[in-house]
């Protein structure tokens, strides 16, 4: 599952029911009370490598630290993304964002902000900026050298070179 999917899963699951779409839908909007979800932006970490595993494979991994806007519409505006900014602290949605791979480090500014739907009309709105973190993992063959095969000559100085021809095997655990 895609970050963006696993985020909107664990806000939908704390959301109690009220509608959650992606701020970039093109379908109408939900008739009662909804959130609204944005992955805003995003810190990409160093990148990390890990060890080739006995199929050739190495794995390569880095955590993004993004910011998650929600907004809120309509009567409960406000009042739900402050329940929902509670919820996201209870053990059970901390043990769901682990479970989708998340960790919620920052809950920021909970904010009123009505907007204009018409030029005499406003419509309740809230906004909450959340950090979460997640790791992006990309894996590749880079393939496994199992026999090297050689020759070490010595030379110089006052005694004949030695040629000794060596082989060194990587011994997998079983």
């Amino acid at each position: 599952m895609n970050p963006e999917d696993a985020i909107f899963e664990l806000i939908e699951a704390a959301a109690g029911g009220m509608p959650v779409i992606f701020a970039d839908d093109n379908g109408p909007r939900p008739e009662g009370p909804y959130i609204m979800l944005a992955v805003r932006w995003s810190k990409v970490s160093g990148a990390e490598a890990g060890r080739v595993d006995g199929e050739g494979a190495q794995q390569v991994h880095h955590h993004d630290d993004a910011v998650v806007e929600l907004q809120s519409f309509r009567a409960t505006a406000y009042d739900a993304l402050d329940e929902l900014a509670l919820r996201l602290r209870h053990p059970v949605y901390e043990d769901r964002a682990e479970a989708l791979g998340l960790a919620l480090f920052e809950i920021g500014r909970l904010q009123n902000i009505p907007v204009m739907r018409d030029t005499v009309r406003f419509e309740r709105r809230g906004m909450l900026e959340l950090g979460i973190r997640y790791t992006r993992v990309h894996s590749e063959f880079v393939g496994i050298i199992e026999i090297v095969t050689g020759t070490v000559t010595t030379s110089g100085g006052l005694t004949p070179g030695i040629e000794t021809p060596f082989t060194a095997t990587v011994v997998t655990a079983p």
